[in-house]
């Protein structure tokens, strides 16, 4: 009877060791289910397609606006030295001042819509996109028309900074003062037409490192 009980007390233990070896060997597996859902709803650089380029066109064939070019140089932190392969992130409203979606967007296109798009500066830190000029909110209290930006370097994870304005727009003098992280160069631009009608802009970046 003892030599039984034994058994079973054995048998027992062995059964839940195997089990938490299971459960061990399967946790890192859990994680990657969940890592998009970690990512905060602001970011959008680990979506970034694998051959990015320096320079993207975001909108789609006949999407209505102004067309828009801004480019831009990323800097390291000394502020003269060009900052290569710097993942940049941008996204915006339409010409109506909201974020268009088709209902098939994936990961945050959910939350950025289709207006959105990805680049990786080159070997003189540079980057350009080209869209359509947005319009601002209808809502939160008149803030000015603005382009979302993300930055992310091997270096650097990736932060937010506040979004590009547009010097024309007769709202960015009541918010001046809340300009939170201008990316170590003034995230204000002046557009200007070219020969072919298309409004043009910068903006240049130092990177820096933020606890988002």
């Amino acid at each position: 009877m003892k030599n039984t009980t034994m058994l079973c007390i054995v048998a027992l233990f062995l059964s839940l060791n195997a089990c938490s070896q299971s459960t061990k060997k399967q946790k890192p597996d859990l994680k990657t289910t969940v890592t998009n859902q970690e990512k905060p709803s602001w970011g959008g650089t680990f979506e970034a397609p694998e051959n990015v380029s320096w320079r993207t066109i975001i909108p789609p064939k006949g999407e209505p606006g102004e067309k828009l070019i801004i480019s831009g140089t990323v800097y390291l932190p000394d502020g003269k030295t060009p900052a290569k392969d710097v993942i940049v992130y941008v996204y915006h409203t339409n010409n109506r001042g909201i974020y268009p979606k088709k209902g098939n967007e994936n990961g945050h296109g959910k939350y950025h819509g289709y207006l959105r798009g990805w680049m990786k500066t080159d070997a003189n830190g540079k980057y350009e996109f080209e869209t359509i000029r947005p319009a601002p909110y209808e809502t939160h209290d008149g803030e000015p028309a603005h382009i979302h930006y993300t930055i992310e370097h091997p270096d650097y994870p990736e932060y937010w900074l506040t979004g590009l304005w547009f010097s024309d727009d007769p709202r960015v003098a009541s918010y001046l003062d809340k300009i939170e992280r201008d990316g170590g160069l003034s995230n204000i631009t002046t557009l200007t037409k070219d020969d072919n009608n298309i409004l043009r802009g910068s903006r240049n970046v130092i990177l820096q490192k933020f606890a988002n």
